[in-house]
Order: C-alpha cells, then sequence, then structure tokens
C-alpha cells in the first residue's frame, strides 16, 4: 500500500473501532462472563488491529476481519483461563438471576453451554444480527457449514429449553 493508502485505512480502522466499541465489548462479554476479562480481550482485538491493520486487504471487509481477530482474542482467552472462568461464572451466574428473568438467565447458560463452534454462529447470528454470509466470512467456513451448524445450535438450544420447562 501506499503511505496516503495506509494512513487511509487506518483512520477508517480507528473511526470503525471508536463507534463500534460497545459492539465488540458486548460480544466479548457474551463470550467471556467477566467484566474485566471481556474488556481485555477487547483491548487486545483493538491493539492488534492497529498494530496489524496493513494486512486488512479490503475496506469493505473491515468489519469481518475485526470480529475474526475478536474471535481468536476470545478464544485464546478461554483457552488460557478456562479453569479461572468456571469459578468467575458461578459468581456471575448468581448476581445475574437477582437482576433478570429467569428464562433470560436459562437462555444465557445454555447458549454459554454450547460447543464453541456453535456458540459463535449463535453470538454473531442472534447477538451481534450479523447475516450468514457476515459469520461465513469471519469463522472462515461455507456458507452451507454455518447454516448447518446454526441449524444444530438451535436444535440444541431447543431439547434444553424444551427440558428446563422453558416453553411451558
Amino acid at each position: 500500500m501506499a503511505p496516503h493508502q495506509d494512513e487511509e485505512v487506518y483512520k477508517q480502522l480507528v473511526e470503525f473501532i471508536t463507534t463500534n466499541q460497545a459492539h465488540f465489548y458486548r460480544f466479548a462479554y457474551r463470550y467471556i462472563p467477566n467484566e474485566q476479562a471481556a474488556l481485555d480481550v477487547v483491548s487486545n482485538a483493538v491493539y492488534k488491529a492497529l498494530t496489524k491493520y496493513q494486512n486488512l486487504r479490503e475496506m469493505n471487509h473491515l468489519k469481518t476481519w475485526f470480529y475474526r481477530i475478536l474471535i481468536n482474542e476470545s478464544m485464546t482467552y478461554l483457552r488460557k483461563n478456562k479453569r479461572m472462568l468456571a469459578i468467575e461464572e458461578i459468581d456471575f451466574v448468581m448476581g445475574y438471576q437477582h437482576q433478570y428473568d429467569i428464562d433470560e438467565l436459562n437462555l444465557y447458560q445454555n447458549v454459554n453451554a454450547l460447543p464453541d463452534k456453535l456458540r459463535v454462529i449463535i453470538i454473531l447470528r442472534f447477538y451481534e444480527e450479523m447475516s450468514l454470509e457476515e459469520i461465513a466470512t469471519i469463522t472462515k467456513l461455507n456458507l452451507s457449514t454455518v447454516k448447518s451448524r446454526l441449524y444444530k445450535a438451535l436444535k440444541l438450544l431447543k431439547l434444553e429449553l424444551k427440558e428446563s420447562d422453558f416453553y411451558e
């Protein structure tokens, strides 16, 4: 890239990050139910994006490129801190119970219990309101794979929620 192009890409990236930081935090927090950990994940993703912005080949892929970094940072954090998170999640859920409807808590717990490859699809589709095509790009999966994982995740959630009387 030419120096002028580099500056323009960097400016657009900074604007994108600034405008969407609440979305990024919400995504990370749904993945990692710990305020400080979610903030750390977002900070790491922002740092990586700002230091590696030259790797962004097309500006129209900025959103999917950044979410890919955010997902990778979330997964890295989860791998490194799995045991610690299990204890913190118990505290989170106990505090959460008092603030929200029990059905919402039940849904939240069931989404978090999904395998990572299914959970990320649910979070991106329903919480981040992304299209299946965007999810396919972010996860580097075929569209048909995204659809089948979405279907499988919804089926699992429906079964779990039925068992817990969510539908009654």
